[in-house]
């Protein structure tokens, strides 16, 4: 099995059961307006994620990851070219297969051996080929892709022949379900997993789309994050292809955000931060964690803030209710 076969069947043994979860997770999206802007949602359960920026035959590549044993597993990225591609968990399963054919190709390749090599959407076609995209049977997934000419596509393993979905007007979302199986039907007759959080997207964006920039891609993914049960989103990237910026909210937090620069290869604060910080980014990465110490925690989802003001308050009301009750006497 080639290397980037094995890392692919580590990433499938990471994420069994998780395909069986109801709350299978994360949301994409490309669009196109006033600027050119991707983005994504990553939820999963508690663990250690990675940002890093890796050399390959197409340039430099940014990388969001998770780690899985020893292996940090790619799941969203953006080369140099500002090609996109996330790769995201999608039910039902189709086209599952124990090991590829000569002329079969896992989706998860297509995803990571796509940004290594390509520079835009038609290239990745032309690279895929006549080769049909398969799924591992405890790794079904789908690949979005987008590149700053305006071209995206959903690509999806279909059971006779691969299912390419093309960006039609403005923007495409992709969260769990097949987009291939609602082409041309109305949004709500969207159905199966991810589609109310594919709902959400699609109506914020179609409210917002004259006047979209990135902190309007971090509200979107704010909207579709998910803050309860098991599968959490543990980091929201909004992607500049003009830029060649990443920024970057971890753990639900949009107070605090980072910003990656392909061009530069640094990772910054970029905004709600006390101190300004820079840090180098190469193949090695830096983890959600490290970033983490440098802000201050978040309230917790549901947890009200500190109480000791509130308590104060009543203090100091009890003492004046003392006071005048000594002076009536």
């Amino acid at each position: 099995m080639r290397r980037h076969g094995i890392a692919a069947a580590v990433l499938a043994a990471a994420l069994v059961g998780a395909i069986a979860h109801v709350g299978v997770p994360c949301t994409g999206f490309a669009i196109y307006s006033g600027r050119t802007l991707y983005g994504m949602n990553f939820d999963y359960p508690p663990n250690e994620v990675r940002f890093s920026i890796e050399e390959h035959e197409a340039g430099a590549l940014f990388l969001g990851s998770f780690l899985s044993g020893d292996f940090y597993a790619s799941t969203v990225g953006m080369n140099e070219h500002g090609l996109f591609a996330s790769d995201q968990m999608v039910l039902p399963a189709r086209a599952t297969v124990d090991e590829p054919a000569e002329d079969e190709l896992f989706i998860w390749d297509a995803f990571y051996e796509g940004l290594r090599r390509c520079g835009s959407v038609d290239e990745v076609l032309a690279w895929i080929g006549d080769r049909r995209v398969v799924q591992y049977p405890s790794l079904q997934l789908h690949n979005l892709y987008a590149d700053p000419s305006g071209n995206a596509m959903v690509v999806e393993c279909g059971a006779v022949e691969n299912v390419i979905t093309e960006i039609e007007g403005p923007f495409l979302v992709m969260t769990n379900f097949h987009n291939g199986d609602f082409r041309g039907l109305r949004l709500r007759d969207v159905a199966g997993v991810g589609a109310e959080r594919y709902r959400v997207a699609h109506r914020y964006i179609e409210e917002n789309l004259d006047d979209f920039d990135g902190d309007r891609g971090l509200e979107l993914l704010r909207r579709t994050s998910t803050a309860t049960g098991d599968y959490r989103t543990r980091y929201s990237l909004v992607f500049d292809p003009e830029t060649l910026e990443v920024y970057i909210a971890l753990e639900r937090d949009y107070d605090h955000i980072w910003k990656a620069s392909l061009t530069e290869r640094t990772i910054e604060t970029f905004r709600g931060f006390d101190e300004h910080r820079v840090f180098p980014l190469d193949e090695t990465g830096i983890t959600g964690p490290t970033l983490q110490a440098y802000a201050p925690p978040p309230v917790a989802e549901g947890v009200a803030g500190p109480r000791w003001p509130l308590l104060a308050l009543i203090a100091a009301g009890l003492l004046g209710a003392a006071l005048l009750l000594l002076l009536k006497r």
